[in-house]
């Protein structure tokens, strides 16, 4: 069977197989996911990130970015937070390293758990070792916004 079938073909092949009794063993796709995140924190203001992304042959795609906003300690987060999110590279030659996409949300992000998929044209090769940096503007009722940044382990 030739690696060049595409995994619901080979999961069709692999029903109708079973189905007449047959035991088939498929090659494995070639294709892993896998999810680098970081935190950072302003005062009582704590932000959570996550990049999770996939892996087919020599590149990394980037699938979404997911976020937790929180305040610890009985403070208060308004809705008018703001995420601005990169997708990067590590740049060895020393000059800054390239943004492979940028999203700056509106100025609408609430406490809790969000997500921004990342488009599926987004693509990192494996030997640039990806990495998301991150910034978070925390809505501060009645006082002057806190924030904060970080950046994922680069994968």
């Amino acid at each position: 069977m030739s690696n060049k079938l595409s995994i619901s073909a080979r999961k069709a092949v692999a029903v109708a197989a079973i189905a007449a009794g047959a035991v088939v063993v498929l090659p494995a796709a070639q294709a892993s996911a896998g999810e680098t995140g970081g935190n950072c924190d302003s005062g009582r203001y704590t932000a959570n990130f996550w990049l999770n992304y996939h892996t087919s042959g020599s590149y990394d795609y980037p699938d979404y970015f997911r976020w937790e906003l929180r305040v610890r300690n009985g403070g208060q987060l308004g809705n008018r937070s703001n995420v601005n999110a990169k997708v990067k590279s590590v740049n060895s030659g020393g000059t800054g390293d390239p943004v492979h996409y940028e999203w700056p949300s509106a100025d609408n992000i609430g406490p809790g758990f969000e997500t921004h998929f990342i488009p599926n044209s987004v693509k990192v090769a494996r030997n640039k070792s990806m990495y998301a940096s991150y910034q978070f503007i925390f809505d501060k009722p009645g006082g002057s916004d806190p924030s904060c940044t970080g950046r994922t382990d680069s994968v």
